[in-house]
């Protein structure tokens, strides 16, 4: 994974360095107004966030081909899998899910997990940090197994969760829909 984004990096770093190029006759220098400059900005991060989603995707998809998973892809990203199905109750918005995990990087470098830290309850359609986990959840029902994959953009983003999650992290996540609650006990 991480050549990939040493290959962008390099890529970056030589489109700016040949931007800089002061060699070539100079123009004058026009001052445009606060409003086309944001738009000019804007416009270029939406691009690089676009060409790194298409990365992230390339980069999941050839991890999944290798381990001859047959997942599906939300409309988000989040790519899913549920392996062992159950006629259990569906998880909804408003419920408070308790599930056990196992969450790692695409290396196989194990994160976290429930044998080490115990289960854990997440408040459906109220968790602000790992969108797609949520998302994930929701398709559940107890007592499903199921794997998901979240992009950066579904997990902890660029910071990473300032702990074990390093920033700008693919995670994969198995867990298990222990039990549905009403309420957090």
């Amino acid at each position: 994974m991480k050549p990939i984004y040493t290959i962008l990096f390099i890529f970056l770093l030589i489109g700016l360095i040949s931007s800089c190029n002061n060699e070539e006759k100079q123009v004058e220098e026009v001052e445009l107004p606060y409003s086309v400059v944001k738009k000019i900005h804007r416009d270029e991060l939406l691009d690089l966030n676009k060409d790194i989603v298409e990365i992230d995707h390339t980069v999941i998809e050839k991890f999944i081909e290798r381990r001859k998973w047959e997942m599906e892809i939300s409309g988000t990203g989040l790519y899913y899998q549920i392996y062992e199905k159950t006629d259990g109750q569906q998880a909804v918005d408003g419920k408070v899910a308790e599930f056990s995990y196992t969450t790692m990087m695409l290396n196989g470098d194990v994160l976290y997990s429930s044998e080490v830290s115990g289960n854990r309850m997440m408040h459906l359609g109220h968790n602000q940090e790992e969108i797609g986990l949520n998302e994930g959840l929701m398709m559940m029902k107890e007592g499903e197994k199921g794997r998901f994959i979240l992009p950066p953009h579904l997990a902890f983003g660029v910071p990473g969760d300032g702990y074990l999650v390093p920033p700008y992290t693919i995670l994969v996540y198995d867990i298990e829909l222990v039990k549905l609650h009403n309420k957090v006990d």
